[in-house]
């Protein structure tokens, strides 16, 4: 299912045109929905992409911005709230993939999304332009370019981009075990030669759902009821 949120024309016009995209698997929060209508997307729009594994939701977005012409594709995950201003900042470095900084809700808890030398990034200068192994996709800027670069060397078939190999654990070397956003920048990293960047002055926060139940609170239960 896709949905479409354009921007009022304005100031923007004359900014390089940017496909803002959004996957969902579940629900998501006010919060979110609130960053969401405040985030400033330049010349662009905005694409929802729901009920779609992750790796052919993001594969659908970056197909899109190939054939309508945009030249920046901006990813923000479902639960993930960017600042308002996030996408002008990343495009003002004007590289080919660079991302903002959010930390991780599961385990490891509450260190950024972003992978140097197999090693989860812990240490790290606040306020600059980091360069990592892997990062995730929650908050992502990626240029035409790179997309463009990627088919004339394809991965797996019917996945060009974003390739989801967490299950081939057991089945192919350690390194191509990832999530599709790790796989996408590991490819980009090492096929490529592009560098993964991530600015971390844009801080984004990394939300969720919750449930109260008697003498609990956690995470919400999203499973079926049987």
């Amino acid at each position: 299912m896709e949905t479409r949120l354009k921007t009022m024309p304005g100031a923007w016009e004359i900014a390089p045109s940017v496909l803002a995209y959004t996957i969902h698997t579940d629900t998501t929060t006010v919060a979110w929905a609130y960053g969401l209508r405040n985030l400033i997307i330049p010349n662009g729009e905005c694409l929802g992409l729901a009920g779609m594994p992750f790796d052919h939701a993001r594969n659908t977005a970056c197909q899109h911005v190939l054939e309508r012409g945009f030249e920046w594709a901006f990813s923000l995950d479902s639960d993930v709230i960017a600042p308002r201003d996030a996408v002008i900042r990343l495009l003002a470095h004007n590289q080919p993939i660079i991302s903002g900084l959010y930390n991780r809700r599961s385990p490891p808890h509450a260190i950024p999304v972003m992978i140097k030398d197999g090693q989860w990034v812990v240490n790290f200068p606040r306020g600059h332009v980091i360069e990592v192994d892997l990062v995730g996709a929650g908050c992502l800027l990626i240029h035409r370019s790179v997309l463009e670069r990627f088919l004339t060397k394809p991965g797996r078939p019917g996945k060009p981009w974003f390739d989801w190999r967490v299950d081939l654990k057991g089945h192919a070397p350690g390194h191509e075990c990832l999530s599709e956003d790790f796989s996408f920048c590991w490819r980009a990293k090492s096929e490529f030669g592009y560098k993964i960047l991530v600015d971390s002055s844009v801080e984004c926060r990394h939300v969720g759902l919750a449930e109260a139940t008697y003498g609990a609170f956690g995470p919400l239960n999203c499973s079926p009821v049987t």
